[in-house]
């Protein structure tokens, strides 16, 4: 919960000038978002009706889908633009406590490489485990009915988030070490690994968390929209929620890579 706090109270503090970095990056992430899936999903459960199809549960999943990758390829191709400079804007005000646009640009260069193989391999990995997930609670809806296939989907979805992020976890210093370090690739996943080793409850929970509670409200908002048949609240919506758990994630890395190292953050008032 600590590096939760910690990094909640950096975005918010300051919010004004990272979420310029993020705003395009969350508006087409949102435009991925399938809603008319998603209402006939959660309409389908409320009737405790369990006869899924595997593409309807793959489009939930998926960012590269039928109708919506074109807007997934556009996110990809503004994140990896934008996102070195805002990695490198976060990590220079928690070193050495400037918090200004001064030479954000030179970090463009800097940050650009390691930024585009990190979104590269997390985004393959988590399509993949889209896949397998989707294939996996259509097995379940086949081989079981009613509310006891509803619950084991449920619980089935939850441990494979839970598999999902603990991976996403144990890799979560990986790029602060290539920026902050300067080491390849493979020296700094196992300077990360180093760093990791004792805090790996922590760092999944700083990961978990925020996911579990990002797709709680994502539903909780379908059910107005779905009531009031009006989906521009409902894109409003989960966009602030991607803005917000895209600079979450972001900070968090850096945030925890400080905590970790025992490194001092210059950005953080000394109360003595």
């Amino acid at each position: 919960m600590k590096y939760i706090g910690e990094t909640l109270r950096y975005i918010f503090k300051n919010f004004i000038f990272l979420f310029p970095f993020a705003i395009l990056s969350s508006y087409f992430l949102t435009m991925t978002m399938d809603t008319a899936n998603m209402q006939a999903l959660f309409e389908q459960a409320v009737e405790l009706d369990s006869d899924f199809a595997f593409i309807e549960l793959f489009r939930y999943l998926s960012l590269f889908k039928r109708g919506s990758w074109p807007f997934a390829l556009v996110c990809v191709g503004v994140s990896v633009a934008l996102f070195p400079m805002l990695l490198g804007f976060i990590e220079k005000h928690m070193r050495i406590g400037s918090r200004s646009f001064r030479g954000i640009f030179s970090r463009f260069n800097y940050n650009f490489v390691s930024t585009l193989l990190f979104l590269v391999i997390l985004i393959a990995v988590y399509e993949l485990w889209a896949l397998i997930a989707a294939g996996l609670l259509y097995a379940e809806s086949l081989i079981l009915g009613g509310i006891a296939c509803l619950v084991v989907i449920f619980v089935t979805l939850v441990g494979l988030t839970a598999l999902m992020c603990y991976l996403a976890s144990l890799v979560l210093l990986w790029l602060p070490c290539m920026q902050i370090t300067g080491y390849g690739l493979i020296d700094s996943l196992s300077c990360a690994n180093q760093l990791n080793a004792g805090h790996r409850g922590g760092m999944f929970l700083s990961v978990f968390l925020p996911c579990l509670v990002c797709v709680v409200l994502q539903f909780a908002a379908l059910v107005p929209s779905a009531v009031a048949q009006i989906e521009y609240p409902l894109f409003i919506v989960n966009e602030v929620i991607y803005l917000i758990m895209i600079l979450y994630f972001c900070a968090l890395m850096f945030v925890a890579y400080f905590g970790a190292s025992g490194e001092e953050r210059m950005d953080v008032k000394k109360k003595y």
